[in-house]
């Protein structure tokens, strides 16, 4: 059961660095676009979009 549970962990956590990884190029697109100007401030939506999302889970 204990590896198992490892498992489904690891998934969740896998699916989760994807995602993450997904959304900074597409803010890297949207900076060369020229949609954001400054990284930080893609950086920024990010971290208050998870810091949201782990709260409400």
């Amino acid at each position: 059961m204990a590896v198992a549970l490892k498992e489904d962990c690891q998934r969740v956590f896998d699916e989760q660095n994807q995602e993450v990884r997904e959304h900074v190029v597409a803010g890297l697109e949207q900076i060369k676009e020229g949609k954001i100007k400054v990284f930080n401030t893609a950086c920024d939506g990010l971290e208050k979009k998870y810091r949201d999302e782990a709260i409400s889970n």
